[in-house]
């Protein structure tokens, strides 16, 4: 008991201390931003698609993955990666409660993922590009 409360209390330290949890005013980034939305969209309709069976071996699938690598370029070059770090946070909090069913097997249930992703790519990618610089 001893050692799980001493590891609570490590992990509890390590996280206050640790860069850009210094408060309020280093966060930046509201859970309102609209490239903070657009970015926690895009990794749940990714991550959904990655559960159709055999997506992760389609081309198509890596295309989009792709794309996602290249949005989150542009974004760290318009100074948006607060925006994409949280969102990322906030999935991986979140995405252990997702309700959703899982995606079956088929072809429809996969075009339909993978519409979704792109769908989502586009927010995001509009969400960036309505950014100044």
């Amino acid at each position: 008991m001893r050692g799980t409360a001493a590891a609570a209390g490590v992990v509890s330290a390590a996280i206050l201390l640790a860069p850009g949890c210094g408060g309020p005013s280093q966060n930046k980034s509201a859970s309102g931003d609209p490239v903070r939305r657009a970015s926690f969209r895009s990794l749940a309709a990714r991550d959904f698609l990655l559960g159709c069976p055999g997506a992760a071996q389609r081309r198509a699938t890596r295309e989009q993955i792709d794309r996602l690598g290249e949005l989150n370029r542009f974004a760290f070059e318009k100074d948006a990666m607060p925006s994409l770090q949280l969102a990322a946070n906030d999935w991986a909090g979140l995405s252990r409660h997702d309700t959703r069913p899982p995606c079956v097997a088929g072809e429809a249930a996969y075009r339909a993922a993978l519409a979704d992703f792109a769908a989502r790519l586009d927010e995001l990618a509009a969400s960036i590009g309505s950014l100044r610089q």
